[in-house]
């Protein structure tokens, strides 16, 4: 009789958006328990830097958006894991959001850099990032997206503005 492997979880509050790309980063099927997080990804790092072991069951706190991280047995916790309690607690929750947001940030850069390299008109390329990473297309993802592009490019133009102010003054 095989016994069946119960990996350690952890539950977190997360927006839609970024549970979706949660979900394809770590090439889960939203068919399984939770996301299998793993610690060869950036962002499986992160989060595993955060899980904390308690000797008494934590508070179930209120979540809008809750969503199942199952966590991976290394020789340096499976004991931890076992023997103890496991959440992460709602301020370093806070962290792992911000951290997954800013990831997220770095692939819509990502993304529209390679696809203005090759041409393609922004709206091509916002509903291309949409579809890949498998966000929602509505009118809020997607003004989301626009809008990071939009303040990316003026970020770039500003650098562009102040390096030929420094050559003017010369």
């Amino acid at each position: 009789m095989e016994q069946k492997l119960i990996r350690p979880r952890v539950t977190i509050n997360l927006e839609p958006y970024l549970q979706d790309f949660l979900w394809h980063e770590f090439g889960c099927s939203k068919n399984e328990e939770g996301v299998i997080i793993t610690s060869a990804h950036d962002i499986g790092e992160m989060i595993l830097s955060q899980v904390v072991a308690l000797d008494r069951p934590p508070k179930l706190q209120n979540m809008e958006n809750p969503i199942t991280l199952l966590l991976p047995t290394l020789e340096w916790n499976h004991y931890l894991f076992r023997d103890n309690f496991i959440c992460i607690p709602e301020l370093r929750q806070k962290q792992v959001q911000k951290y997954i947001k800013a990831y997220y940030h770095l692939r819509i850069k990502e993304y529209f850099v390679a696809g203005y390299a090759k041409g393609y008109k922004q709206d091509v390329i916002i509903r291309s990032f949409l579809e890949h990473y498998n966000i929602k297309n509505n009118a809020t993802s997607y003004d989301a997206v626009k809008k990071y592009d939009y303040r990316s490019r003026q970020k770039i133009i500003k650098e562009v503005n102040r390096d030929i102010q420094k050559i003017l003054q010369i």
